[in-house]
C-alpha cells in the first residue's frame, strides 16, 4: 500500500504538471489544445487530488513532528482548493 500510494502520488504531481502547462498555454493563448483548460478549474481539481493523496503519503512515511504538521498543511491546501471550487462552480 506505501508503495502504490508513493508511485501514484508521483505519477499525480507528473500530471498536474502537464495540467498546469496545458492551462497556461490555453488561457494566453499561445496554442489551444481544449476547452477544459479555458479556465482554472482543471488545475484546482487534480492539484486538490494531488494533495489529498499527499496528504496520505506524509501521514504513512514521516515520523515525529513532521507528519503531523506535514499532513495538517497539504491537508488544509486540499480542503483550500475544495472550498475554491465549490465556491465557482454555483
Amino acid at each position: 500500500m506505501k508503495k502504490f500510494i508513493n508511485i501514484l502520488s508521483i505519477a499525480l504531481s507528473v500530471i498536474a504538471c502537464i495540467v498546469i502547462i496545458c492551462t497556461f498555454l490555453t488561457s494566453y493563448q499561445f496554442s489551444y489544445i481544449a476547452d477544459i483548460f479555458d479556465s482554472y478549474l482543471a488545475i484546482q481539481v487534480i492539484v486538490a487530488i494531488t494533495m489529498a493523496v499527499w496528504t496520505i503519503r506524509f501521514w504513512m512515511s514521516e515520523r515525529g513532528y513532521r507528519k503531523y504538521l506535514y499532513t495538517v498543511i497539504s491537508g488544509c491546501i486540499t480542503l483550500a482548493l475544495i472550498s475554491f471550487i465549490f465556491s465557482m462552480i454555483r
